[in-house]
């Protein structure tokens, strides 16, 4: 699988991309930065809201295997799988909320991981 940072220029807002999830997930939380990915045709996300870092990845087209988890696990966030928090079926709780797509998305899985506080 080719993992490929997207560059970022320095007016995108992270909102402008996927404005109900981030406004869901992130409503009260300040983010010290985010990075975009495409792993295939996954979309991924990452973002450090000091507390912890978050993988967020989002298909519009198939479900998202294991593989692919593992894959952003290693090559993102550079950890173990049993180091992080895997959470599947995100789009079904989002669905349950009353959040409305603009895009059609297939599956939507979040990948938790606490930051490490540097002395």
């Amino acid at each position: 699988m080719k993992l490929i940072e997207t560059p970022i220029t320095s007016n995108l807002n992270i909102k402008t991309f996927y404005p109900q999830i981030i406004s869901f997930f992130f409503r009260n939380s300040a983010i010290k930065f985010y990075k975009f990915f495409s792993l295939d045709r996954t979309q991924i996300l990452l973002v450090d809201t000091y507390d912890r870092i978050q993988v967020i990845m989002i298909n519009p087209k198939k479900k998202i295997t294991k593989q692919e988890i593992d894959c952003a696990v290693k090559r993102v966030l550079k950890a173990e799988r049993e180091t992080v928090n895997v959470h599947i079926g995100v789009k079904q709780e989002l669905e349950r909320a009353g959040v409305q797509f603009k895009r059609p998305n297939k599956d939507i899985v979040i990948i938790e991981q606490s930051a490490v506080v540097s002395s």
